[in-house]
């Protein structure tokens, strides 16, 4: 079984700010930088406290960093909201 990768712009974003994966996972408190190496391939998404982390450390929001899949989110959410209303009308 083949994992879907997450897109993001972390790695994009650690280069504009001129900054190694050392430093970021010691900013994020990882002992190596191979945990920041699986978030900016897209193999692991980083948990809540991380991805605030990466926030503030590359200065934009979460949903910048992570943007097709919050577009995705964003599109699932909206798909629900519009089946709730439906099922909302048929009552």
């Amino acid at each position: 079984m083949v994992k879907k990768k997450t897109p993001n712009s972390l790695w994009a974003f650690r280069k504009k700010h001129g900054l190694s994966q050392k430093r970021v996972a010691f900013f994020l408190r990882h002992k190596t930088p191979s945990q920041l190496s699986h978030y900016e391939r897209g193999r692991k998404i980083p948990g809540l406290i991380n991805a605030l982390k990466l926030e503030i450390i590359y200065q934009v929001p979460v949903a910048v960093l992570f943007a097709d899949l919050y577009q995705t989110l964003k599109e699932e959410i909206g798909d629900r909201d519009a089946r709730l209303k439906k099922m909302l009308e048929a009552e």
